[in-house]
């Protein structure tokens, strides 16, 4: 049985009745002091591929994950006690990549009795828009050096396996991207935004990065790559640089 107080988003079937469903199935399952629905659904904005994002919060000590479908969507459910979720965001803004507090932002409260989800709405969004600075010269200098020696690693296979070179390529190409974009202020984007926002940014850059993605020969792809790079981290492959000089403790 379904509690009193229960939200339901405004969603046509066949997410309607899978939101039901999966408040069912969680309602069985778990001792519930919260639920959030979010995702590109809730939003408006999802596509046929699209699922159900539901975080619940609950009264044992155990977190979980648990993918499963209802009237033919999948649901993808986030089980945690709710002082887990802070964690979540602080590790979120030490990666840039503020996911959890996108999603409890922009999420609609189905159920929260005791005020818990509402909470942490608000502290995700005072987190959402304090945006992280640019990262330290050290780090900087490191997120360059690893991506120009991955793309070392395309030229050499360029020269005798290119097939391998065209699919390491693709994934170095995302990665000077990811690059470009954290040497400024921010949080870093969703896999979907990362050309949008990388043209915000330095539309040169975005300009190379789909040049090499573009319908053309390899070498073509590979001659816009090696301008990304060169653009991004003013290398191809090997650079001096030497780190900062760390106190390491005695045994």
């Amino acid at each position: 049985m379904l509690p009193p107080g229960l939200v339901f988003p405004s969603l046509s079937d066949p997410y309607a009745t899978a939101f039901r469903e999966c408040m069912g199935h969680v309602f069985r399952t778990y001792q519930v002091v919260g639920v959030l629905a979010t995702g590109t659904v809730i939003r408006g904005t999802g596509d046929a591929r699209s699922d159900l994002d539901i975080h619940v919060l609950h009264l044992d000590s155990f977190r979980e994950r648990v993918q499963l479908w209802f009237n033919g969507v999948p649901c993808e459910i986030f089980v945690n006690p709710p002082h887990r979720i802070p964690a979540y965001f602080t590790e979120d803004r030490e990666d840039r990549r503020p996911v959890s507090q996108h999603m409890f932002a922009t999420g609609i409260i189905a159920f929260d009795p005791q005020g818990e989800i509402e909470k942490l709405v608000d502290i995700a969004r005072s987190d959402l828009a304090n945006h992280p600075t640019a990262p330290s010269e050290f780090t900087s200098t490191l997120l360059r050096y690893s991506v120009a020696t991955e793309f070392e690693d395309v030229l050499d296979l360029a020269e005798r396996d290119t097939p391998s070179a065209s699919i390491l390529l693709g994934a170095v190409v995302r990665r000077l991207c990811e690059c470009r974009i954290a040497h400024s202020p921010g949080w870093a984007p969703r896999a979907k935004d990362l050309v949008n926002r990388l043209r915000d940014i330095d539309a040169t850059a975005a300009d190379l990065a789909i040049g090499s993605a573009a319908d053309l020969p390899f070498e073509d792809r590979l001659a816009a790559a090696r301008k990304l790079c060169l653009h991004v981290t003013q290398s191809e492959g090997f650079f001096e640089w030497t780190s900062p000089r760390e106190f390491v403790e005695s045994p």
